[in-house]
């Protein structure tokens, strides 16, 4: 018979109850023992959908839960200033804990709640479910192999995320400082962004841009964005959550080549194969105008599961098994990186200028308190 983790699922909103569903259908190494949530609302709504057994615990605060000994790991679900308190009682009771994305809303939490797992001996992961899909896990091989040569830039353009009105109303802590810590940069872009770290390391600076043009919010909707990776070359970033159709676009130029993918429901990933070195050209060719010729190839993407389930079961796995942190697909101490470049972006736009990382802690918390009290506007 196959172990079962006994988990409890901190926030059963609206992604807590699909992640609920998710780990009832999808993973067989889990067992739902206990939910909390403060809106005993929510129950009802889970149940209705039948996804709630009623043989599983109901608490009102994670508290509760915590110290009820029926789980051994937790899924924190919870509006993402919540987390880094909830995670690091989670750790002093060594459950593991799978946070979603972001870990959380300012870096110096994030660095108390990294501290604080490292006492530890638990397994630590977060939902940065992009990570899975087949056609990025290429990419990352791709650049770790080096078959662009040298990268000489990176074009990322994440306009799908389009949100109405609608959904930051129905849920009062969106869109807001004090709810969400920020808008677009800390729900929707820490995908783009954890890709960006994957595939290319950490940052060194960043220039930015935040707006919210599209909706009567407190916080960002677009974020447009240049980055320098600590390899030096850059990084142009677009997202917003008011466009339509949207583009799902990656451009990674390389000494070798063009390496495209197209995203949407017909992802492609196309190689603008070059049939000589770019950097061997520049330097040695005795033609002073270039036109290296190139090839258009389509590479193969394979069909292979992907998605939160996926993160889901490799967490378990690991708990299971007693394999290290590093060896997860999501690790949750590597969330820090994406809040980073968030928190970054943010702190240069209300600065207008350059932000070299590490950022400054304390005087982006500073920034996070003037923006909840309205002393300042985005």
């Amino acid at each position: 018979m196959n172990k079962k983790i006994k988990t409890g699922i901190i926030g059963l909103g609206t992604m807590g109850q699909g992640h609920l569903k998710t780990l009832v259908n999808d993973v067989p190494s889990c067992e739902v023992t206990a939910v909390c949530d403060v809106n005993s609302a929510r129950f009802a709504e889970a149940d209705e959908k039948g996804i709630l057994n009623e043989n599983v615990t109901r608490f009102a605060s994670y508290e509760e839960l915590l110290d009820s000994k029926l789980c051994d790991a937790v899924i924190v679900v919870t509006p993402h200033p919540r987390h880094p308190d909830i995670n690091i009682a989670a750790f002093q009771k060594d459950l593991h804990v799978l946070c979603d994305k972001p870990i959380a809303s300012t870096i110096a939490d994030g660095d108390r709640m990294i501290e604080a797992w490292l006492k530890t001996k638990v397994v630590f992961s977060t939902m940065h479910s992009m990570r899975t899909t087949s056609v990025n896990k290429i990419i990352k091989q791709w650049i770790d192999e080096r078959k662009l040569g040298e990268i000489r830039r990176v074009d990322m353009v994440c306009t799908q995320w389009l949100r109405s009105q609608k959904y930051y109303d129905e849920q009062a802590w969106r869109g807001t400082w004090a709810g969400e810590g920020s808008g677009l940069l800390l729900n929707q872009a820490p995908h783009n962004l954890d890709l960006l770290y994957w595939w290319f390391g950490q940052a060194n600076s960043v220039v930015a841009k935040a707006t919210n043009r599209f909706h009567e919010i407190e916080t960002d909707d677009e974020v447009d964005a240049r980055i320098i990776t600590k390899s030096g070359f850059p990084v142009r970033f677009y997202a917003t959550t008011g466009e339509a159709p949207g583009v799902d676009r990656v451009e990674i130029v390389g000494t070798t080549g063009t390496l495209v993918r197209h995203g949407g429901k017909e992802t492609k990933l196309i190689f603008k194969k070059l049939k000589t070195d770019l950097a061997t050209e520049i330097q040695e060719s005795a033609k002073g105008m270039l036109d290296i010729e190139s090839e258009g190839l389509e590479i193969e993407i394979p069909d292979l599961e992907r998605g939160h389930k996926v993160v889901f079961r490799d967490f378990f796995d690991a708990i299971i098994n007693d394999r290290p942190n590093h060896s997860l697909i999501s690790p949750g101490d590597e969330g820090v990186y994406s809040l980073e470049l968030a928190n970054a972006m943010l702190l240069s736009s209300m600065n207008e200028r350059e932000i070299e990382l590490p950022i400054d802690r304390q005087l982006f918390d500073d920034l996070i308190m003037d923006l909840k009290g309205g002393k300042q506007q985005i």
